[in-house]
């Protein structure tokens, strides 16, 4: 009778650790307009025994970062009923986030908690964005999550105040803007002047970009906003593809400029490539723009 030997212990795990790292590879090559399978595909991978050191031996490879920290925003998603910014910070430092990596995460992250009623603001307070004593890398996450969250919720004058409890010359560029932004929100033209320093450190960083071009759009009669708006909007940031958001702050600009043509064009662009998954408030907005634009164009007709 041939007795077949069961596969070594350490066999298995070679096994199992290539067939992880064939499902991360699947995962990359995937569409990015397939946001629903890339979510799937990404707990597949989350569900495996050793994703953890994978995704740590893939996060050191140029090429498959980016993918690892979709994966990890996906694990942090799934956990928003959960105390979910703790497990953020220990992505990014068990990562080695760098700053323009935790503005990226962050950014999306506070946005998707947000639509799903588990702000950052819920679980975290001021202090605790605060907090001295952490793992540098952690706290950077922990005040990008709270930051973002009060700017996303328009708390200028908090954001304010929290970015200015510490140096400013301290913080990164993205936490930099976001003061920046709380300066302009509040229609304080002093943000006006920091404005070009940022985008110089940021090396035209895209969420550094978008957080200058948020407070622009949301401040109030600001010495020349609408043409810095679209000065802003020429940065290499918004050249690489069309940005929904970057044209209806566009189509805004021109339309207080009285360009209506041009606003009417860039409004309908944002329309187009505004990805499908995006909150129905959003539309709203877009569409709201759309007829502000042609009832201005008739007024002025």
């Amino acid at each position: 009778m041939t007795r077949t030997l069961a596969p070594h212990p350490a066999d298995r795990t070679v096994r199992s650790i290539a067939s992880t790292y064939r499902q991360l590879d699947a995962f990359i090559l995937m569409s990015t307009d397939s946001d629903h399978a890339r979510k799937l595909a990404a707990r597949a991978i989350l569900a495996r025994p050793d994703a953890l050191p994978v995704l740590q031996g893939a996060a050191r490879t140029a090429g498959t970062r980016a993918a690892v920290l979709d994966i990890a925003r996906t694990d942090i998603e799934d956990r928003f009923e959960e105390a979910w910014p703790q497990r953020a910070d220990e992505w990014m430092e068990r990562l080695g986030a760098t700053w323009q990596e935790s503005a990226r995460f962050c950014a999306d992250v506070a946005w998707s908690a947000r639509q799903s009623g588990s702000s950052v603001l819920l679980h975290v307070t001021a202090a605790q964005a605060l907090q001295r004593g952490v793992a540098a890398i952690a706290a950077r996450t922990r005040l990008h999550l709270y930051a973002v969250a009060l700017r996303y919720d328009f708390r200028c004058r908090s954001l304010e105040e929290l970015l200015s409890a510490q140096p400013l010359q301290d913080l990164d560029p993205f936490s930099r803007s976001l003061h920046v932004f709380a300066l302009l929100g509040q229609s304080d033209p002093r943000g006006l002047g920091l404005i070009d320093q940022v985008l110089a450190d940021a090396e035209d960083d895209v969420k550094v970009t978008h957080a200058l071009l948020h407070g622009l759009w949301l401040g109030e009669d600001l010495p020349g906003q609408p043409q810095r708006i679209l000065d802003l909007l020429d940065r290499p940031a918004f050249a690489a593809r069309p940005d929904a958001i970057a044209l209806y702050r566009k189509a805004r600009a021109l339309r207080r400029l009285l360009r209506h043509d041009e606003a009417l064009a860039a409004i309908d662009e944002a329309m187009e490539c505004l990805p499908v998954s995006t909150d129905a408030a959003v539309h709203s907005d877009l569409v709201r723009e759309r007829v502000l634009i042609i009832a201005a164009r008739e007024q002025a007709s």
